[in-house]
């Protein structure tokens, strides 16, 4: 069965314990001043912006394989988790500087590095992109996915990284056969560097990117964001997509956790809902939007995290019930400070609307601020894609979108 849900991959990038660089106690390499000498001298790229990685600069799934486990039957994988892992070992010569990795996944995951959790992302209609250090001689990948639904459906991790070696020079590497896939059983301690997967089989190709039923995925940081892989959402309140629905005001959520260590960054937004919205990110009004057939283009700049809360009072106006729905799309840019000696060595999230959100059909006090308990709000319900009626055609603004002032009713903002 297809999925409604994208789900995240557990990414986990496990290095060897041999090292001439000192670990965190959590295992993450950490570069500062006392250790990026300990590298031969190599060109430091000024950092790229968002903009220029986008321009074609950036990541590309083109030539990874969709994989799984060798259960796959006729399209089908069981319902469960599995894990998946590869060995990288420098070629002669080279020295492991950092790595950036973009994944997607059919449904779940979490991404480790060096055994420390660094992500949790879902959904495979859009990929995140992470940079972390490596260690100076052998990682691992290691991806933790879980197949949802309740019966055999599709299921498939996709992986691109780029690794970047102390000389500057790069190379790729994708996900194929070679990668090892765990069975229904997944040993304690598999995301672990030390961990032996020698007995484990080699992953099973499913079909090379772009394959169906997963499509076309734009990575974030290579791809300008785009309101293609969001869909329209709303409240549970909607029985049929596109279907009428009460009027008035609808509160909706999303919260994204940085990675370990990233406590700071910007952003940018592309939104609009039928009938209006007022969009708020961690407590702090953003901009406003009447017209739900041209999306408002946003840029956010000194986003404290880690928690990244993105908050929006969504209106469906007249006064009879009739069709409602908002759609987002936003790419979220962060670097570790410890990571400063790296060139290029940020992550981006790519967050659109879909079924991870929260909807209410109320409006709480606060709701827009980061410490909101939204826990007890039901999920969004998605109503299609941006192409989907009866709100097509959307057209985006090109240039950054004058933020206005918050809707009658919507709360001020920090």
């Amino acid at each position: 069965m297809f999925k409604v849900i994208r789900t995240l991959v557990t990414l986990g990038l496990l290095f060897a314990t041999n090292s001439i660089v000192t670990a965190s106690p959590a295992g993450i390499i950490k570069r500062d001043a006392n250790t990026c000498p300990s590298y031969p001298s190599y060109p430091y790229y000024p950092s790229r912006s968002l903009a220029s990685r986008q321009n074609g600069n950036g990541m590309s799934f083109t030539g990874s394989q969709w994989i799984w486990t060798n259960e796959v039957n006729g399209g089908n994988a069981p319902v469960g988790t599995r894990a998946f892992r590869k060995t990288l070992v420098p070629p002669q010569g080279k020295t492991p500087s950092s790595i950036k990795v973009a994944f997607a996944i059919d449904n779940t995951g979490t991404l480790f590095v060096n055994g420390q959790e660094l992500a949790t992302e879902g959904d495979w209609f859009s990929a995140g992109t992470y940079c972390v250090p490596l260690q100076p001689y052998q990682n691992v990948i290691a991806v933790n996915v879980t197949n949802g639904a309740t019966t055999p459906n599709p299921a498939g991790l996709l992986v691109t990284a780029e690794v970047t070696y102390t000389d500057g020079s790069t190379s790729r590497i994708i996900s194929d056969g070679s990668w090892r896939a765990s069975g229904a059983s997944i040993p304690n301690g598999w995301e672990q560097p030390s961990f032996d997967d020698s007995t484990w089989a080699l992953a099973v190709n499913e079909g090379a990117y772009p394959k169906a039923p997963w499509g076309t995925i734009p990575i974030a940081g290579s791809d300008a964001v785009s309101l293609a892989p969001a869909q329209w959402i709303w409240t549970n309140e909607v029985t049929t997509p596109g279907g009428a629905v009460p009027a008035g005001a609808r509160a909706l959520r999303r919260t994204v956790i940085l990675p370990p260590g990233h406590n700071s960054a910007s952003a940018e937004v592309l939104i609009t809902a039928d009938n209006e919205y007022s969009l708020y990110v961690n407590g702090r009004f953003v901009g406003t939007g009447t017209d739900f057939q041209t999306a408002q283009r946003f840029t956010i700049d000194n986003i404290q995290g880690p928690k990244v809360v993105i908050a929006v009072y969504a209106v469906n106006t007249l006064t009879v019930p009739n069709p409602a729905a908002l759609i987002a799309s936003m790419q979220i840019k962060s670097t570790n400070p410890s990571y400063e000696c790296l060139p290029d060595c940020s992550s981006e999230s790519y967050v659109v609307t879909d079924v991870q959100w929260k909807a209410t059909s109320g409006v709480p006090n606060g709701f827009e601020q980061p410490d909101f308990d939204d826990s007890t709000w039901p999920a969004a319900v998605a109503e299609g894609t941006v192409g989907s009626a009866p709100w097509a055609p959307v057209t985006t603004s090109a240039a950054v979108s004058a933020p206005g002032a918050p809707l009658s009713g919507a709360p001020a903002g920090n």
